[in-house]
């Protein structure tokens, strides 16, 4: 009978080991649907071109579905995707100020009436300045184009791999 017993306890516990992993299974599985919803939704977000509601709806993603790893994934390039996006404008917005900036140097004179023009210097001081700062937004999407393009090619190898 003891033997007996024993074998019962194992069953016992195999068959409640069996019930816990079919429920962590259910559970990533509602995990990666809730997660792509928010991924939807974080998309719908980027095409409406609201960048700071789309980023916000991917970290709550992450924050709230951290065992939904597909999607997650996925969310790593939409999140990329927001950064060069909302950079793009910024770059072609800026421009335009730049442009602006730079046609009004461009009637300034350095000396007026034989007295140095501090107004002309001031005005080529500033356009140094937006120069870099259009140069530093030109290079941060450079690198997020790059980084979409490595964020692709590690799904495709992941992929792959299944």
């Amino acid at each position: 009978m003891p033997s007996e017993m024993k074998y019962h306890g194992y069953s016992y516990l195999l068959l409640s080991l069996l019930v816990a992993l079919t429920g962590c299974k259910a559970s990533e599985e509602l995990a990666e649907v809730s997660a792509g919803k928010l991924l939807d939704e974080a998309r719908q977000l980027l095409d409406q071109k609201r960048y700071t509601a789309a980023r916000d709806t991917i970290f709550s993603l992450r924050q709230h579905h951290p065992t939904a790893l597909n999607v997650r994934r996925a969310a790593i390039l939409t999140l990329d995707s927001i950064e060069l996006l909302q950079t793009r404008d910024s770059v072609a917005s800026y421009e335009q100020v730049l442009n602006r900036e730079r046609e009004r140097f461009a009637s300034m004179q350095p000396r007026v009436a034989g007295r140095t023009n501090e107004a002309y210097y001031e005005q080529q001081r500033l356009l140094f300045e937006m120069q870099q700062h259009f140069d530093e937004l030109c290079a941060k999407a450079k690198f997020y184009v790059r980084k979409i393009d490595i964020d692709k090619s590690e799904e495709v190898e992941v992929m792959n791999e299944k």
